[in-house]
């Protein structure tokens, strides 16, 4: 195995907010997929060092350490602003000319390149740094970036879309995680700026470009599976050699972009402390729509990248749990529950050696139990309806589980929308995306994107050994 990059020497860092330590420091156990760390006394004294404040010294063993712990997600950076000398913004946009103006004035001093994308009543767009190139015809956000990234000259690059609030120092924030030179992509968190009306009151709470308050390194199987186009801050160097956006797809050339770079092994980080807004949607017939058409990404995606595409990955006792629990009889349920939870706990035992930590098997079986029940609409919702039209016990069953995740991901948002509500347009938008997932596969004819990975397979190694700093 080939030596890992050693971490630059200055970072600073802080620990993953469910990292499980024990033996005085000396295990590690947290990221994901999750994996166990175990450190020599020395390996935990730099780690304490680090949560104190420290930053990462010039020692080579020290350095690897913290290396192998930024890939696994256990510890994130904490990088100060530069200066924003070296970057340049495009921007595609149709006919969203105050967009474009309100970006512009929002990035003085930034070389600025629009691509007016066959907009209806052509751009005009203003200002000394602003390089404006027009399409005749509509060609989609992915040809428009790319007829931008042509003209770009800068070592980095900012994709923003016209309708994102974006400030100057939001650039500087992004730009400081550069330091590393590993690291090839950075976005921020697209949160839905707040509005009138129950949309935007949703949007608040469930935007799909939202993707939520916790750091992470970014790839299949990580807590942040991918990056929106909407803030994209990528090496010009690398986005160029990786062949960019695919203009062939309409919908998720960004999530092909970043699987393609997290494939060839680059570090890619999405930064939650650096906030952009982004307007919601106009109404719900234009709100219903993007979600069909970001599921009708899914079989494209599938066809590229596999595993990566797939609607759920849950442990083989979870599957087995959830289906005993759609058919036994209610007195059973206790023990079903109690049976998937023990060969859970039982497997991550295994899998690390010895017993599993306090919590982590609950967390484990809420997680990998809630993805699969949400995939019953965003993926499985044809085979659903059959099975709840065909028995009462699994149409109820199914139906208070449904109802029960929607609940638990509405517990954890802003709450900006009163609980009956946010409850049932959560399903109602996690069926939109499922309706768009099938049309995908019906247009690619493909079924890649319904097919769940059962277990681990896929996953990249849970266990990791760190040498002594």
């Amino acid at each position: 195995m080939a030596e890992p990059v050693l971490a630059p020497s200055g970072l600073r860092l802080v620990v993953d907010g469910n990292l499980y330590r024990s033996d005085q420091g000396r295990l590690m156990l947290g990221g994901a997929p999750l994996r166990l760390v175990r450190l020599s006394d020395a390996g935990a004294a730099a780690v304490d060092g680090w949560i104190g404040g420290a930053p990462v010294g010039g020692d080579e063993a020290e350095r690897r350490l913290a290396r192998r712990l930024l890939s696994g997600g256990l510890v994130h950076p904490q990088v100060e602003p530069v200066a924003v000398d070296d970057v340049t913004v495009v921007t595609p946009v149709l006919d969203d000319a105050a967009g474009a103006r309100r970006l512009v004035d929002c990035l003085p001093g930034i070389p600025i390149i629009v691509v007016d994308d066959g907009s209806v009543v052509p751009l005009r767009v203003d200002g000394p740094d602003v390089t404006l190139i027009r399409h005749d015809t509509p060609q989609g956000p992915a040809a428009a970036r790319m007829t931008g990234l042509e003209q770009v000259t800068t070592s980095n690059v900012i994709f923003v879309d016209a309708d994102i609030e974006l400030t100057v120092d939001d650039i500087a924030s992004l730009l400081g995680h550069f330091a590393d030179p590993e690291v090839v992509a950075v976005a921020p968190r697209v949160a839905s700026a707040p509005g009138r009306g129950l949309l935007a009151a949703y949007e608040e709470n469930f935007s799909p470009l939202d993707l939520g308050r916790v750091p992470s390194p970014v790839g299949p199987g990580r807590v942040v599976a991918f990056l929106p186009s909407a803030t994209l801050l990528l090496r010009t160097a690398v986005v160029r050699a990786q062949g960019g956006f695919d203009s062939t797809l309409r919908y998720g050339e960004d999530v092909d972009l970043i699987w393609r770079l997290a494939a060839e092994g680059r570090v890619i980080r999405y930064d939650p402390s650096v906030v952009v807004m982004h307007r919601p949607r106009s109404d719900w017939q234009a709100w219903f729509r993007q979600r069909v058409a970001y599921g009708s990404s899914s079989a494209p995606l599938a066809a590229r990248h596999g595993d990566a595409a797939t609607p759920a990955r849950p442990p083989a006792p979870v599957v087995l749990g959830l289906v005993a629990a759609a058919v036994v009889p209610r007195r059973a349920l206790p023990a079903v529950a109690c049976a998937t939870v023990a060969l859970v706990h039982r497997r991550i035992g295994a899998a690390f050696g010895g017993e599993a930590p306090p919590g982590i098997t609950g967390r484990a079986v809420e997680h990998a139990a809630g993805s699969t029940i949400t995939a019953l609409v965003r993926a499985w919702w044809p085979f659903t309806l059959f099975a709840g039209a065909a028995s009462r016990r699994v149409r109820r069953r199914v139906g208070v589980a449904l109802i029960g995740v929607s609940a638990s991901e509405y517990a954890r948002s802003g709450r900006h929308v009163d609980p009956v509500r946010g409850v049932g347009l959560r399903l109602v938008d996690h069926l939109a995306y499922g309706v768009g997932v099938w049309q995908g596969a019906m247009r690619h004819r493909s079924m890649k994107a319904l097919v769940p990975v059962v277990g681990t397979r896929g996953h990249p190694s849970n266990t990791a050994t760190v040498a002594d700093p």
